[in-house]
């Protein structure tokens, strides 16, 4: 049977603290260790290196999660009474309804019109699911309401129409201050005509 060099048992001295070394090689190991003094003194070194760190550890109480949690600052709304958001809740719904019914007349086919809700749903769903997890890392509050209000179809579709309702309204503030603008530039130029 062939003997493993200086380097195998080396090795094995790591198996062998770790208690992971089979019984055949256990034998073979003593033999070794009780002829060589480096080896010996290799594995009085790794045991006490073990035995430092076993006795090291500190112990993490299993209430330390829920600790911290509590102990971090609740942000400014989640001290608020429910009934406070009633008036964003009721904006949110009257904002849906518009957009609803700008989408409605303005599009004679249903199937497109579900369609384009179904691609849009997923949309924020996704973007909704990729920021969660940001949210929850940094605001308690807001990853959780995130996580679970969004989490329905029915919440989901809520949020995407008050996303395209605000789409809607930048755009037509936009176009309204850009016919304001033009307005007013040809009413400065027929007057400057006049005045000549």
């Amino acid at each position: 049977m062939n003997r493993p060099d200086h380097s195998t048992y080396r090795e094995w001295l790591n198996l062998e603290i770790d208690g992971c070394l089979p019984p055949g090689q256990q034998a073979q190991m003593e033999a070794h260790l009780s002829s060589c003094p480096e080896c010996r003194a290799e594995q009085e070194k790794m045991r006490a290196l073990g035995d430092l760190l076993r006795r090291s550890t500190i112990q993490v109480p299993p209430d330390f999660s829920e600790r911290v949690m509590a102990s971090l600052p609740a942000a400014g709304w989640e001290s608020r009474h429910p009934r406070t958001w009633s008036f964003p809740a009721a904006v949110f719904l009257l904002l849906g309804a518009i957009a609803a019914g700008v989408l409605g007349r303005g599009s004679p086919r249903l199937g497109s019109l579900y369609a384009l809700a179904v691609a849009v749903a997923g949309m924020l769903r996704a973007v909704v699911v990729a920021g969660a997890g940001l949210l929850a890392a940094s605001w308690r509050g807001v990853g959780m309401i995130v996580a679970n209000q969004l989490s329905s179809p029915i919440s989901l579709t809520a949020f995407a129409v008050l996303v395209l309702c605000l789409n809607l309204l930048l755009i037509s503030l936009l176009r309204r201050r850009r016919g304001g603008d033009a307005q007013s530039a040809s009413a400065r130029s027929s007057r400057d005509r006049s005045r000549r």
